[in-house]
């Protein structure tokens, strides 16, 4: 995998894989309520995204891009 960098802080790296909602109530959906359980739990998985291991944010751009050079100059 390239190197990603964030256009927000700079930060150099790979990212980290985030998953908006809560385990806790994923799980207490599916202990309780199964039908919204399963709904809460696909809603969950087609929310996973990359984010800046440093400061979270989801603006992401190939180091080797003109993008983001672009970006990589602003922050030296």
């Amino acid at each position: 995998m390239s190197q990603l960098i964030c256009s927000n802080c700079g930060s150099v790296g790979t990212p980290k894989t985030v998953t908006k909602g809560s385990t806790l109530i994923e799980v207490l959906l599916w202990l309780f309520f199964f039908i919204p359980g399963v709904i809460y739990s696909i809603w969950r998985l087609t929310t996973r995204t990359k984010a800046c291991g440093s400061c979270g944010a989801e603006k992401l751009v190939p180091l080797n891009s003109p993008m983001g050079k672009k970006v990589q100059n602003d922050f030296k």
